[in-house]
């Protein structure tokens, strides 16, 4: 089989290690190798502004036979307190003006990626080595809300973590509930829904080689 290019365009560090991990995660437990998977970030800094404009430019250059579309795109702009389905819309609008040919999957964090990072408690737990059960605050729209408390439970460590926690972003995606984050999080669960059934391809021609 053909390797997987999946391209990304993110808005920061903390969305890239999250969601590149879980991507390979929900690839292989669909029996797909890793050594298949090709992930190209293009865009993980400056934010919402930024990620879209370097997407745009992305779709223009396809658009113009300077790229190659990829067999999987993954978009991720946080929530900022709007609804996952305006987000949604705000991606799929620019990507639909352009004419792309390929699938594009949206992850829409609400309000920020660390609240991903914090879904699974006992998850968060195993992966920090640490006694009792990280706090995780309950949904309000507050900037620095989730990084805060990802930096309190990092704190418990004892370990000093420069990126506030985002350097566990591996580990958490590879130790989490993915059904009972998706029961709790509607913007998760369409993610991994969306991201199942664009692999699902992928996995069903890899059993037909088999």
């Amino acid at each position: 089989m053909d390797e997987i290019r999946i391209g990304y365009f993110l808005e920061d560090i903390g969305q890239e290690r999250f969601l590149t991990a879980l991507v390979s995660r929900i690839a292989q437990e669909m029996g797909l190798a890793l050594q298949k998977l090709r992930h190209e970030v293009r865009n993980a800094t400056g934010g919402r502004g930024v990620a879209l404009d370097e997407l745009r430019r992305f779709l223009r250059d396809v658009n113009h036979e300077r790229e190659r579309p990829f067999a999987l795109l993954v978009v991720a702009i946080d929530g900022d307190c709007l609804s996952y389905r305006e987000r949604r819309d705000e991606i799929r609008a620019i990507v639909e003006q352009s004419g792309y040919p390929g699938l594009v999957i949206c992850a829409v964090p609400d309000p920020h990626i660390e609240r991903w990072y914090l879904a699974d408690p006992c998850g968060l737990q195993q992966v920090l080595e640490v006694g009792s059960i990280p706090e995780v605050p309950t949904y309000k729209c507050e900037r620095g809300r989730y990084k805060q408390a990802l930096r309190d439970a990092i704190r418990q460590t004892g370990v000093v973590a420069p990126l506030g926690g985002l350097e566990y972003g591996p580990d958490i995606a590879e130790a989490l509930d993915l059904y009972a984050v998706g029961k709790a999080d509607a913007g998760f669960k369409h993610f991994v829904d969306e991201l199942q059934a664009g692999l699902a391809p992928f996995a069903r021609r890899r059993e037909k080689q088999v």
